[in-house]
C-alpha cells in the first residue's frame, strides 16, 4: 500500500515538472504565422527551434515593422545631421533580434555590416559640439527612448547623408541577392529590401 502511494506522488510529481516546460514551448512554437512579432520574443531558451530559424510570415512583418520605424522616428522632425545615427540605431534593433543561425542570418549579416559602416560615418564627421537627442519611437510621448543620438556636422551634414544612403543601397542590394537561395527566402527577402530602400526617404535634406 506504501508503494502504491509513493509511486502515485512520483507520477504527480513528475507530471508537475513536465507540463510547464511543455506548455512553455507550445507558446514558442506556436505563435500565429501572420500576426506581426515582438521580435524580442522570437527566440526560445529551452533547445527548442528559435522562430526566428526558419521563414516566418511574422518573423518578416516584425523585420520590416522596425525598419517602418526608422523611417518614422529618424524622419524630418529632426535635422539631417542626426538622422544617420538614427537609422544606424534601428538597424542594430533588427540584427540584435535575429538568432545567429538559420534564414535570417543574411539578413542579420547586412543590418550588423549597415550599422558598422553608418557608424564609420558618423565617426567621420561627428559633431562633439552637438548635444546628442534623446528621442521617442515614433515621437510619440509614451514611447521608448532611443539610445543617445549623434549629429555629424553642418558643413558635412549633405556629404555625410550622400554616403549613408549609398550604404542603405547596398543593403538592400545584398539582402535581395540573398535571398535567391535557397528559394523559400525570396519573397521575404524581397519584402525586407523594400523596407530598406524606403529608409532612403530618411537621408534626403528636404
Amino acid at each position: 500500500m506504501n508503494r502504491s502511494i509513493l509511486t502515485t506522488f512520483l507520477l504527480a510529481l513528475g507530471l508537475l515538472w513536465v507540463l510547464p516546460v511543455g506548455s512553455a514551448r507550445a507558446d514558442c512554437l506556436e505563435r500565429p504565422a501572420e500576426s506581426v512579432l515582438d521580435l524580442s520574443l522570437i527566440s526560445c531558451q529551452d533547445g527548442s527551434p528559435q522562430l526566428g530559424q526558419v521563414i516566418n510570415t511574422g518573423v518578416t512583418k516584425g523585420i520590416i515593422k522596425i525598419l517602418q520605424g526608422a523611417d518614422k522616428t529618424c524622419d524630418a522632425r529632426i535635422d539631417l545631421r542626426y538622422r544617420i545615427d538614427c537609422l544606424r540605431l534601428y538597424y542594430l534593433k533588427v540584427a540584435a533580434n535575429l538568432p545567429d543561425t538559420g534564414d535570417y542570418l543574411p539578413i542579420k549579416q547586412a543590418m550588423l555590416d549597415a550599422a558598422g559602416k553608418l557608424d564609420a560615418i558618423v565617426t567621420k564627421y561627428e559633431d562633439d559640439m552637438a548635444p546628442p537627442l534623446h528621442l521617442r519611437e515614433g515621437h510619440k510621448p509614451l514611447a521608448k527612448r532611443l539610445p543617445p543620438v549623434r549629429a555629424v556636422k553642418e558643413a558635412f551634414a549633405e556629404t555625410a547623408a550622400a554616403e549613408a544612403a549609398a550604404v542603405v543601397k547596398e543593403t538592400e542590394l545584398v539582402i535581395i541577392r540573398s535571398g535567391g537561395d535557397p528559394a523559400r527566402r525570396t519573397q521575404a527577402y524581397t519584402d525586407v529590401a523594400a523596407a530598406v530602400e524606403d529608409n532612403l526617404v530618411v537621408l534626403r535634406s528636404a
